[in-house]
């Protein structure tokens, strides 16, 4: 009979699980670029509103998910501020990382939001922290300036 330590134990259950996502990953990147399934097309342009973050009454930012392929997301913070008739857009800027679609849209998918707008300045800080994956966690903080 073998007997397993713990950590080996672990381990293995860790490498078994892991198997299937890097036979994924290799199989994906190594077939041909043809075009993409029907369901995959269908979600091309899903989007989802991760957050929204109200600064006083005259400054909004959202936080929005735009899927990408089955498994891939791109983020996009977008700066709104207050007219006469409604909010208007200010400003928008892309959140850099690679992000999947299904971690940020599920719960959690937002682990930081802050917004910071200095009187007098035309710039604001938008500080913003995703869920990479459950297991890689949440991403480092991102400052991200926007036109005011």
């Amino acid at each position: 009979m073998l007997l397993l330590s713990a950590s080996r134990l672990r381990r293995a259950v860790i490498a078994a699980a892991a198997a299937p996502l890097v036979l994924t990953a290799v199989s994906a990147s190594a077939s041909p670029s043809s075009a993409p399934a029907p369901a995959a097309s269908a979600d091309a342009h899903e989007t989802h509103r991760l957050a929204t973050s109200q600064f006083g009454t005259d400054l909004r930012t959202t936080l929005t998910a735009t899927r990408v392929g089955t498994y891939d997301a791109t983020v996009e913070v977008v700066a709104y501020r207050m007219e006469t008739h409604g909010w208007k857009v200010v400003d928008r800027a892309p959140v850099d990382g690679p992000w999947f679609w299904y971690p940020l849209t599920g719960r959690g998918g937002v682990c930081e939001l802050g917004v910071a707008d200095r009187p007098g300045e035309k710039e604001i800080t938008v500080s913003v922290s995703l869920l990479q994956s459950p297991s890689l966690g949440c991403s480092p903080m991102r400052e991200i300036s926007l036109r005011g």
